[in-house]
């Protein structure tokens, strides 16, 4: 038998998956399959397939909730780990949560505001895991992961050693994280929050909950929000803009932050498309699959996106998936 296999057999027994389509855990709902796939339930099970798949060469990825990524067409041929790992604990007395990495955000969203914790009441409208969300500094509605974010514990690869990282470690900035341009993998992370009626808490993730179905697609194949808002230092940087476009919000200039989903409209891309892939028409940085469509058809979109708004305004938008697989 093959040795990796039987290494990656004595650790998790028959949880592991061979040929699994990526589609199955992509919010794209694209991408071939994946050579070998397992869920990890426990942070020491990450720890020892991470271990293994660097004993014996294998590629390997770490997967959360299937938000913002793009897996190919052709697959990955390596080890696909998908964080099963979903413990969430609620220390009252410190008003404190210690998450896992592969807990819902939303659920630790609900969980804490029903405890009369508040602080990541936003997080109620992201579809993914508390590690992801602290790789890419999640936020929205308001809210960011490093407002609340404490210290998490991280698994470096290559040596194999868990330390504990404070929040100045991770340098967090606007969908940007240390550990997303490293090869830590984070495990849990604490989170420290504030006493609050719980009224007061149920009725901000309420509010925020209205607020995501009165403007995001519902119910479609999507990953959120496909490219990063466009942050700017010097005025220079949007003078093509301000040349098209005349009437730019002043809280874009006073935050010198402007929205990708605005940037997409004024380029009167909404609801073009390319294969089986379009923007949509209600906000302008979600691209959909409408059932059809491949990773490559996306990937196209992502480009063209990124092309017309460039020539036009002169700004170079980033897109926020991962891609997987691709050569």
């Amino acid at each position: 038998m093959n040795p990796f296999i039987s290494h990656l057999e004595n650790i998790v027994g028959d949880r592991l998956r061979f040929n699994e389509p990526l589609s199955q855990f992509s919010h794209y709902a694209v991408g071939g399959p994946a050579r070998y796939v397992v869920e990890a339930k426990t942070s020491e099970e990450v720890e020892a397939l991470v271990a293994a798949a660097q004993e014996h060469h294998v590629p390997w990825v770490v997967l959360g909730g299937g938000t913002n990524i793009l897996p190919s067409d052709h697959g990955f041929d390596g080890l696909v780990i998908r964080m099963a790992n979903r413990s969430v604990q609620l220390d009252a007395a410190n008003a404190r949560v210690t998450a896992e990495a592969g807990a819902l955000a939303s659920s630790v969203a609900r969980k804490t505001a029903d405890a009369g914790l508040s602080g990541l009441e936003w997080a109620i409208s992201l579809p993914g895991t508390m590690g992801g969300a602290v790789r890419g500094n999640a936020g929205c509605f308001g809210g960011e992961v490093k407002d609340t974010f404490l210290h998490a514990w991280v698994l470096d690869p290559n040596t194999g050693k868990m330390s504990e990282r404070k929040r100045a470690w991770f340098k967090f900035g606007y969908r940007e994280s240390r550990v997303k341009h490293e090869s830590g993998i984070v495990l849990r992370a604490t989170f420290q929050l504030i006493e609050r009626p719980v009224e007061e808490t149920k009725e901000k993730v309420n509010y925020v909950l209205n607020c995501r179905l009165t403007s995001q697609p519902k119910n479609a194949k999507c990953a959120g929000c496909a490219f990063k808002n466009f942050e700017y230092e010097r005025g220079d940087e949007i003078k093509k803009l301000r040349g098209e476009v005349a009437d730019i919000p002043q809280n874009f200039i006073d935050q010198k932050r402007i929205p990708a989903g605005w940037l997409i409209e004024r380029a009167d891309l909404k609801g073009t498309r390319v294969g089986g892939a379009y923007i949509s028409e209600e906000h302008g940085n979600f691209l959909i699959n409408d059932g059809t469509a491949t990773a490559d058809h996306i990937a196209q979109l992502i480009a063209l996106v990124k092309t017309r708004v460039r020539d036009r305004f002169g700004i170079q938008l980033q897109e926020e998936v991962q891609y997987i697989g691709w050569n």
